[in-house]
């Protein structure tokens, strides 16, 4: 039961005769014992694996270990207390402060050798289990970062259609997935949710995206889209499938869909959340089903109208509280009571906001995916700069704003509604800039702000 050359034994002693026998055994069996007269000398070792501790004062070792099990550096290092007569009080004590074991004088070799390879051990299995947990973290942090560069800005303009949206796992990673691609004139469009959490979902996010966007360069057919999704993913989907709205909006403002299994689209009109009435089939991969144009409906874009899309994890808070009542119901009550009134461009970020507000932790992923027309508009990015607007005043403004962007991942919209103006920033800097605006109302949430302008 020797132990490694690289096991550095610390004996703080007080009394170093009385301890002797022990440095000499540790010396014996192969350890390497750094021998200390308290703790300030103590302190300037390193790599110490285990610490055996005697002083003829307790109070004295219970200091050491109070200022050992209080440092940041060495809290980890298991401590073994040597005693001179067995008192479960004074042992009691010890262990509440933080010792790891105890021997007691005169020393029996073997249990001292056995206690020493013992807590040595286990401090290794720790550092080694806290390292991989470490790793883990990090390769979790990168998977939560790739995620998110799969899904679209979460404030976007394309072809005169607004988008903003929120993604939001219940774990570090989820299985959520949405959307848009713009072709000339036309939108293709999804949220997809697949069945199931953590990495696997995460993964074939991943193919979803890939497939999609592959097929969308081959034909834009939603129909073509969906089948050959689910002919790419079928062999991966194992004991999973996705439900999902699949969409075009057409540049007359026409939607045509497939809804395969997924909730139904809700319509905003600033003032009542309502459920669109929509045509369903059955979610990828829970059957071999073949989708044909018979599974295609179409709806027309509203004016002042939004259209928020959603996975199934919006409303599980209501069926974790409440599982004998409805919990879609629920999640209108929910909606047309605390969110009814806000701007249309903000509700996937006030939703998530007022629910950690009420409910705290949300219990499963959920994705928002907000739409609706841009009449008179203005959106910027680090990449895109499209004006529907010429009034210098305005295009001023919105260029002012872009001089306090917080990284290159920024965005500024500008729209127009019916008797009110609205900006949305991400990643800008807008605490000065308000100072500047006329009677607004603004609205922060993380990275993104929302700005009411009166007219």
């Amino acid at each position: 039961m020797g132990g490694s050359l690289a096991d550095r034994i610390a004996v703080i002693s007080s009394l170093p005769f009385v301890t002797t026998e022990i440095t000499e055994l540790l010396d014996f069996v192969g350890y390497e014992v750094v021998e200390c007269s308290d703790l300030e000398e103590f302190m300037k070792q390193e790599n110490i694996q285990l610490i055996i501790m005697y002083s003829n004062v307790i109070s004295e070792c219970f200091d050491w270990i109070k200022k050992i099990k209080t440092d940041t550096n060495l809290k980890g290092i298991p401590i073994i207390l040597t005693i001179e007569k067995k008192e479960y009080g004074l042992l009691f004590d010890a262990y509440q402060i933080g010792i790891s074991d105890y021997i007691e004088l005169p020393i029996v070799d073997i249990e001292l050798i056995s206690k020493i390879a013992l807590h040595i051990e286990l401090k290794k299995n720790r550092e080694h289990i806290e390292n991989l947990y470490f790793e883990l973290k990090e390769s979790l942090s990168l998977a939560t970062q790739l995620q998110k560069l799969m899904l679209p800005s979460s404030i976007l303009v394309k072809n005169n259609i607004w988008f903003t949206s929120h993604y939001l796992p219940a774990q570090v990673i989820g299985g959520d997935i949405y959307d848009y691609i713009d072709l000339d004139g036309e939108i293709i469009g999804y949220i997809a949710d697949i069945s199931g959490h953590g990495v696997q979902s995460a993964l074939l996010c991943s193919a979803v995206k890939s497939i999609v966007r592959s097929s969308v360069n081959r034909s834009t057919s939603i129909v073509d889209i969906v089948n050959e999704l689910y002919d790419g993913i079928k062999l991966s989907l194992a004991h999973n499938y996705i439900t999902g709205i699949f969409f075009k909006i057409l540049e007359n403002g026409t939607v045509e869909y497939i809804n395969c299994g997924h909730p139904s689209i809700i319509t905003y009109d600033g003032n009542h959340f309502q459920q669109l009435n929509m045509k369903n089939t059955f979610p990828i991969g829970l059957f071999d089903y073949t989708y044909t144009q018979d599974d295609v409906e179409t709806f027309a874009i509203e004016d002042n109208v939004s259209y928020m899309l959603y996975s199934d994890g919006l409303y599980s808070e209501f069926e974790r509280r409440y599982p004998n009542l409805n919990s879609i119901n629920l999640l209108f009550e929910f909606l047309n009571k605390e969110i009814s009134g806000i701007l249309p461009e903000a509700v996937p970020f006030y939703i998530e906001h007022t629910m950690r507000k009420l409910y705290g932790e949300i219990p499963d992923d959920f994705s928002i995916v907000s739409f609706g027309k841009a009449n008179r508009y203005i959106y910027i990015d680090k990449n895109i700069r499209l004006r529907k607007i010429n009034e210098a005043k305005i295009s001023e403004l919105i260029s002012l704003f872009s001089n306090y962007a917080l990284s290159d991942e920024y965005a500024i919209f500008y729209n127009e509604h019916d008797g009110y103006k609205v900006i949305l920033c991400k990643n800008i800097e807008t605490g000065y800039l308000l100072r500047k605006l006329p009677i607004s109302i603004s609205l922060n949430f993380d990275e993104v702000s929302v700005i009411k302008l009166f007219s």
